[in-house]
This record gives structure tokens, C-alpha cells and sequence, in this order.
């Protein structure tokens, strides 16, 4: 979306692209008590079904997504905090305040 808006600098903030809850991906599961893969405990609470991520999948778009930018000029950072995300190039966080 940022790309058809037009953008020439995107910065990535809180994609951890980790998870640690393992699994086959897009298998539903359902929470058993405390989130351990948000920032918040209570992001999925006890018994909320949800879907098991597709990192590999999201990884490949990432990659199309900087191939796009990266031939229009146009680029896109990650300044997410301890992310595992390593398409794209990272910046400090605290740099952009």
C-alpha cells in the first residue's frame, strides 16, 4: 500500500518476524493462557483461535516488496527493536525521534 501511495521512505516499526509458538504454517490453534508472541500478554487471550504465521511466505513478499521499491528509488528500513526481519536495511529506532 505504501508503495501505490506513492512513498519514497518506509520505515518498519514492531515486525519481530518471530515467533514462539511453532508450528505448520496458517494451522489454527488456540491459545492456552498468556501470549508469549506480542507485546502484550493479553493480545490473544485463553482460548482465542488464531492462525499459526507463514514467515517463509511473509519473508518472500518482503523480499518483492524491496525489489519494487529498490527499482523505483525508493526505499524501505526496519527499525524494529531485537527483530529478526533481515530483508531490509536497519536503522536505530531512537534515531528517528
Amino acid at each position: 500500500m505504501a508503495y501505490h501511495m506513492g512513498f519514497e521512505k518506509v520505515i518498519l516499526i514492531g515486525v519481530d518476524h518471530n515467533f514462539v509458538t511453532k508450528g505448520d504454517a496458517n494451522k489454527t490453534i488456540t491459545s492456552q493462557g498468556d501470549d508469549p508472541n506480542h507485546f502484550a500478554p493479553n493480545y490473544f487471550g485463553k482460548g482465542f483461535k488464531w492462525q499459526l504465521p507463514d514467515l517463509e511466505t511473509s519473508e518472500r513478499a518482503y523480499r518483492m516488496a524491496k525489489t519494487a521499491f529498490t527499482a523505483d528509488g525508493r526505499e524501505v528500513l526496519d527499525a524494529t527493536i531485537g527483530g529478526k526481519l533481515t530483508v531490509f536495511p536497519k536503522i536505530d529506532y531512537l534515531s528517528l525521534f
